[in-house]
């Protein structure tokens, strides 16, 4: 058993001495061509800038991080707030329904009942419904041929402030 022991061991140094062989071999033949061949330029490393760091200063000069911030609202949008403003707009858009359409001189005026059943009649131009809503059309459809009112609402987000539009379409109840 000691004689195949030290038998291994002879092998495995032979092969460990074989492995070890003269500098001229293929491997290092290639490895020294091909470094011979690539350029050493090697561009520097990019300066790093020191960081400038800015003392926190609790006098309100500067926002508190830990305090989160609300948008400041564009308004790019914002309605005229300060006009008078006119009887159907003491309604909700939802309670309003288009009626009737009356024509007069070439204009074309609709006319609304309201929930506590009196009638308005209103062109485009007037204001509806609680959200400052625009009457931006009134005409008839040519697909359904029923008359129809474009109303464009503007409403104020509630987080950011900012005004947007949507749009309503109230389309004549009843048979023409």
């Amino acid at each position: 058993m000691i004689r195949a022991n030290s038998t291994l061991w002879v092998c495995v140094c032979c092969l460990l001495a074989a492995c070890a062989g003269p500098e001229s071999d293929d491997l290092t033949a290639f490895m020294q061509e091909t470094s011979s061949h690539l350029p050493v330029n090697i561009e520097p490393l990019p300066q790093v800038q020191a960081f400038v760091s800015k003392p926190y200063n609790a006098d309100g000069a500067l926002h508190d991080p830990f305090v989160p911030r609300k948008a400041e609202a564009q308004n790019l949008n914002q309605p005229d707030l300060k006009r008078p403003r006119e009887p159907l707009e003491a309604y909700p858009l939802e309670g309003l329904k288009f009626v009737g359409v009356v024509s007069r001189q070439h204009k074309t005026y609709a006319t609304i009942q309201t929930p506590d059943n009196m009638i308005y009649q209103v062109k485009q131009g007037n204001y509806i419904g609680e959200k400052l809503g625009l009457i931006t059309a009134l005409a008839e459809n040519k697909q359904t041929l029923k008359y129809e009112m474009t109303v464009k609402e503007t409403v104020q987000d509630a987080t950011t402030g900012e005004w947007t539009d949507q749009m309503t379409t109230l389309e004549l109840q009843g048979n023409q």
